[in-house]
């Protein structure tokens, strides 16, 4: 129901009550009732009086019943103000909400960092282990080859100990042959005793050829025992290779394992960079979600200022919230009221929107922006009334180019001002909200309650004295 609608309804209202009421005070009196003893002339005036209050009490309640929005309103005023003050409550959870997130966020980001750091330390750890396993390999490769020369060596010592041994045999064989032949001249010779002067040449040959014999068999025992020093040597030598090949064994063995172990480190690595990797494509996605909508405050351009002030000031907020850097998605130009806000975040910039609030003449000083006329009642009632006027020039200033951000009427303080003013008046009220000085879109508007004189129609304040 409209204001207008309203005040005919209540003047119709009044003037059924008047008539109503004369009319059964006009009967009463020509009936000369008497009631607790009364003259009929009060009696009239008692009864004139009772009609009046029934002909009101029925009239509200057919209003409570015509009117579903006003009874909801006054039956459920208590619950309405319940839920306005927990909304209330809800908005500063919801602002401290906001803060904690914006905490985290910072936080977020260097913890970020130091995983950035950690990665390039596992990388240069896994190219470390690479290297390692590259040198091992080759290391094991060296070995191999070490240990087939090695055996290739045992195999041609072995064949050279094979042909010793067989030519030992040999000369063996032939000293005995040549033993058997001394025993059989020695008989010649004792049987040739007559024939001793005419074989002395052959004797003396005989002699030599044994003493040559003996030199060499000499020379041969020399030979086997040369050859058993070299035989020993030889195991000797194979004792000690065969040592060696134990320990290449052994150290390549140790080698396989600090390689299992390198390859089983370097699996963990790889799991752990995964993991890294998942965690900062959930912080990237928290990233996302916080920078869109982040407010970054606003920037008063002058004529001729444009995208290197915008670039400027959100590069030093951006950091200041703990990003690398910003991207500016739009660059207006000045003069006007710039705010920024996030659109997004990509490889560790904050893109930026901007807002331009072209700057202009709203309002004049003491201009009324809204008013609004109402009967004065409980101070609950009067807040209610006082903050729909707040939503009206808050419309107002929105229509006009502010910001939102500026068009936050009333705030506390004035609504308490506002109640203030209201203090010790009775009966019906007009109150406007008035324009304290020039309102630009680039400014923070002041305004303040004030109480409007006269009937609906040209907005005056009411002077103070």
């Amino acid at each position: 129901m409209t204001f207008w609608a309203l005040l005919i309804l209540i003047l119709l209202l009044a003037a059924l009550v008047a008539y109503l009421g004369d009319r059964v005070a006009k009967w009463a009196g020509k009936r000369h009732y008497r009631l607790f003893g009364l003259r009929p002339r009060q009696t009239a005036t008692l009864v004139a009086v009772l009609a009046g209050v029934g002909i009101a009490l029925l009239s509200y309640l057919g209003f409570l019943l015509v009117f579903r929005e006003a009874r909801e309103v006054i039956l459920e005023a208590q619950a309405i103000r319940a839920e306005r003050d927990q909304l209330r409550r809800e908005r500063q959870v919801l602002l401290e909400a906001k803060t904690a997130m914006e905490a985290e966020a910072s936080r977020t980001l260097a913890e970020l960092n130091v995983l950035r750091e950690e990665r390039k330390d596992l990388s240069r750890a896994l190219e470390q282990a690479n290297q390692v396993r590259k040198r091992l390999e080759e290391e094991a490769k060296a070995l191999a080859s070490q240990v087939q020369a090695l055996g290739r060596e045992r195999a041609t010592l072995e064949a050279e100990r094979q042909v010793l041994a067989r030519l030992l045999v040999e000369r063996n064989q032939e000293l005995a042959w040549k033993t058997a032949e001394l025993a059989e001249k020695s008989e010649e010779l004792k049987a040739l005793e007559k024939r001793l002067a005419t074989l002395q040449e052959a004797v003396k040959r005989a002699e030599a050829e044994r003493a040559r014999f003996a030199e060499e068999r000499k020379r041969l025992q020399e030979d086997v025992l040369r050859a058993l020093s070299r035989l020993e040597e030889t195991r000797r030598e194979r004792q000690v290779l065969a040592q060696e090949v134990e320990a290449l064994k052994a150290s390549l063995a140790r080698a396989r394992e600090e390689l299992l172990k390198t390859e089983e480190r370097v699996r963990n690595l790889l799991v752990q960079a995964e993991v890294l990797q998942g965690e900062r494509g959930q912080l990237a996605q928290s990233l996302v979600r916080l920078s869109q909508g982040l407010y970054l405050g606003e920037v008063r351009l002058l004529a001729e200022e444009g995208r290197e002030t915008l670039a400027r000031v959100a590069e030093r907020r951006a950091l200041l919230q703990g990003f690398r850097g910003v991207e500016l998605l739009d660059a207006p130009q000045g003069p006007g009221l710039a705010v920024l806000e996030g659109a997004g975040y990509q490889e560790g910039r904050l893109l930026v929107r901007v807002r331009l609030y072209p700057e202009r003449k709203a309002f004049a000083a003491g201009e009324v922006l809204a008013a609004r006329t109402f009967r004065l009642s409980t101070p609950a009632r009067d807040q209610e009334a006082l903050e729909a006027l707040g939503e009206a020039v808050r419309k107002r200033l929105l229509e006009a180019g502010f910001p939102p951000e500026y068009a936050t009427f009333p705030s506390p303080e004035e609504l308490a001002r506002g109640l203030g003013l209201l203090q010790g008046k009775r009966g019906v009220v007009r109150v406007g909200v008035v324009a304290s000085k020039d309102l630009w879109t680039t400014e923070r508007p002041l305004l303040s309650f004030r109480l409007l004189g006269g009937p609906p129609g040209p907005e005056v304040p009411v002077p103070t004295r």
